[in-house]
């Protein structure tokens, strides 16, 4: 009996050199060069530190004032125990330390990418993704290679929505940075200087959470993998307190990690006796 002739499969492959990883790789776009890195990580710390000089006061508060259920709800890890965050608040000579060390807490925790999707400055949709992936402890090679690829690819097609036209009503991370600025603003008010504008404060606030979040956007398109070291060693115990971290890449390009980490930034400590 005749048999007619299945259609044909061409099957393509998309190892190394074939024209589909050809145009995917010649379609993204080269990593940024360190100092474009270094130097927006450098700008948030700044802007951090204007923030608190500028709108908020010295002056005696009542300990009443100061609530360690908001202290508790910055997160968990904190380096600082909440009795002691409370304490250097109280204290108008350590007050600019705390108030600073408060939002490079909430901003850098909020800024890596394994952060919860309730809680990330990263679209939602991504951290959802992204934790649907990071069950291995010890991916393999070929794993934290792929890895790095969709996260460049997921980055440039998402560049129209999240870079061209960021925080559109569509933008999934505003609700996370507008949960953010209450969060910080029921620590931070009570410390507000009345001779400032309130309105301009809280529009700088959140000027400066959107630009962490546009950071942290960055972060996610680059091939290699950074964290934060908060400077253990840094404790309000040997007198100092590391208020803003360190930005170091933990892994390479290919997602190889580096030991020792890579520092792209300088913790910022301060003494508590100054």
């Amino acid at each position: 009996m005749h048999r007619e002739k299945g259609a044909t499969a061409n099957v393509v492959s998309i190892s190394n050199g074939s024209p589909i990883t050809s145009t995917l790789e010649n379609g993204l776009p080269q990593p940024l060069e360190d100092q474009a890195i270094s130097g927006e990580i450098s700008k948030i710390s700044n802007l951090i530190k204007n923030h608190v000089q500028s709108y908020y006061h010295s002056r005696t508060v009542s300990p009443g004032m100061i609530d360690y259920d908001d202290l508790q709800a910055l997160g968990e890890n904190l380096p600082v125990s909440v009795g002691t965050l409370s304490t250097l608040l109280n204290n108008s000579a350590t007050r600019e330390i705390a108030l600073r060390f408060i939002l490079a807490w909430v901003v850098t925790s909020r800024i890596q990418l394994n952060n919860s999707s309730n809680t990330t400055f990263l679209p939602p949709e991504v951290a959802k993704c992204m934790q649907s992936m990071n069950h291995a402890e010890h991916p393999s090679r070929v794993h934290s290679l792929l890895y790095t690829k969709w996260r460049a690819l997921t980055a440039e097609l998402l560049q129209p929505t999240h870079v061209r036209n960021p925080f559109s009503g569509s933008d999934g991370r505003i609700r996370n940075i507008q949960a953010a600025a209450t969060l910080l603003d029921s620590v931070l008010r009570p410390f507000a200087d009345s001779r400032m504008d309130d309105g301009a404060r809280s529009r700088n606030l959140e000027e400066m959470l959107k630009r962490s979040a546009q950071f942290a956007f960055t972060l996610f398109s680059q091939p290699s993998a950074w964290d934060f070291d908060w400077q253990d060693e840094q404790s309000v115990k040997s007198g100092s307190l590391c208020i803003f971290p360190a930005l170091v890449q933990v892994a390479d390009e290919n997602g190889e990690p580096l030991h020792p980490p890579r520092p792209f930034s300088e913790a910022v400590n301060r003494r508590l006796d100054e």
